[in-house]
């Protein structure tokens, strides 16, 4: 399977060529990977697809030395195998200091110095965002040192930044008044995602490379600064299976009676990834004659309106370790994803790996990607009827869902590649081929 190739009408300035063979040497590459979000159980898929490359990538020893630097609350090494590792460093400036209810939280500062302090020792540097500390410290490092950099962009930041201010403003400042200071005369949230779309471009602009997303809301305005190859996200498909179904186990588990219709989503319960659309579609649909329950691992503050609306319909047992999350995908009956900023949808291809009907929405990266396959279907984000409506269908019909959970599982298999073939045809032949223009201004 070759890595996803996007024709993006890239200026030759952007991107070096990628031969069929770029040149080995006599040692394995040293790759920094930056991800300015926090390491930890319950982090999101942004970090959770770099510590599945991280794991795959131990088999790579002979050409690849791979560091993967994370947030962290105080400096710490973890080794993988002799070849891979993550370190852990503390933010300059978290926004914790700022605010507690985002999504995740980064490092503002300007400047990391000891980061700049590690970055010495790598032939290449890949970025993962455009828009904190660890990025802007790499830009500013290879710019005085000559280290290529390679970027790809995980999530639409700028998107999901307006999403994040508009709530916090209605949060702070009241529904009537918080709203008109985020989209009125002031256009708050507006002004700091074009802030962000700026810095997104100077950065694309600045770096060796730049992979494509495997997405669509940031090639579409972006297309013209990346390389042509996207980074894939991987899957592990013996984990994530529909021979993983088990509705005693997930009875006794979480209390869910099996006579149940179970909807279920996965991720952070927040208005950045639309969760607020979850438990109004959910009620709408349950005034259906089929019995539904919502079923909702993950964390955020759109889980206490989830319990207040549906009662003992949902259930919210927090972030689940992967094991059980897979076992929990492949015994519900049908997936919702309502995020359209999300450019990979980790979660989404999860469930339909184990065998689930998958509602979507228009925008997102996964809706783009996945739009061809018999057991996906593509709403309008903020539609709830039409997502009621969707739901309460496939309720009703529970053989036909099981039958196009099957067709989701069979577009997997065709089409998702593996975690090692994501780093073997993705992410090491751009590396090479990045690490060959070394020092060029």
């Amino acid at each position: 399977m070759d890595g996803v190739v996007i024709d993006s009408g890239l200026a030759p300035a952007h991107c070096a060529e990628l031969p069929n063979g770029v040149p080995q040497s006599d040692r394995p590459l040293k790759v920094a990977v930056l991800v300015d979000l926090t390491l930890s159980p319950d982090a999101g898929g942004h970090v959770k697809c770099w510590e599945r490359i991280a794991e795959a990538a131990v088999d790579f020893r002979d050409r690849l030395d791979l560091t993967v630097h994370f947030n962290g609350p105080a400096e710490r090494r973890v080794e993988l195998s002799p070849s891979v590792r993550y370190v852990l460093m503390p933010p300059v400036f978290s926004t914790r200091r700022l605010v507690r209810q985002v999504p995740d939280h980064t490092d503002l500062g300007l400047w990391h110095r000891r980061l700049a302090r590690e970055l010495v020792n790598y032939d290449v540097i890949h970025t993962t965002d455009a828009f904190f500390c660890y990025a802007r410290t790499a830009t500013r490092f290879a710019r005085r040192r000559g280290t290529p950099i390679v970027s790809s962009i995980h999530t639409n930041t700028p998107e999901y930044a307006r999403i994040t201010v508009e709530r916090l403003l209605g949060d702070v400042f009241g529904e009537r008044i918080g709203p008109r200071l985020a989209n009125g005369r002031l256009a708050i949230a507006s002004r700091v995602s074009r802030l962000l779309e700026r810095r997104l471009y100077r950065h694309l602009d600045r770096v060796t490379m730049a992979m494509a997303s495997y997405g669509g809301a940031v090639e579409a305005k972006f297309g013209g600064l990346h390389c042509g190859v996207a980074l894939r996200r991987g899957l592990d498909r013996a984990l994530f299976s529909p021979a993983k179904r088990d509705r005693t186990w997930f009875e006794s588990r979480f209390g869910v009676s099996r006579d149940r219709f179970v909807v279920m989503y996965a991720g952070k319960l927040n208005a950045g990834k639309n969760a607020q659309v979850l438990a109004p579609a959910v009620a709408a649909a349950a005034q259906g004659p089929a019995p539904l329950h919502l079923f909702c691992p993950g964390k955020g503050d759109e889980a206490a309106r989830i319990a207040a609306l549906l009662g003992d319909a949902a259930t919210l047992p927090g972030v689940l370790a992967q094991d059980e999350l897979a076992r929990a995908y492949a015994s519900a009956d049908l997936f919702l994803f309502p995020s359209t900023i999300d450019e990979s949808g980790n979660a989404a291809v999860e469930a339909m790996a184990c065998g689930l009907p998958v509602l979507l929405a228009a925008g997102s990266g996964v809706a783009s990607r996945m739009a061809a396959c018999g057991g996906v279907r593509v709403l309008s984000g903020d539609d709830v009827a039409a997502w009621a409506d969707a739901i309460a269908t496939l309720a009703a019909e529970p053989q036909q869902c099981r039958r196009l959970g099957a067709l989701s599982r069979a577009f997997v298999e065709a089409h998702v590649p593996t975690w090692s073939e994501v780093v073997a045809e993705d992410l090491l032949p751009v590396w090479r081929s990045a690490a060959a223009v070394r020092g060029r201004p």
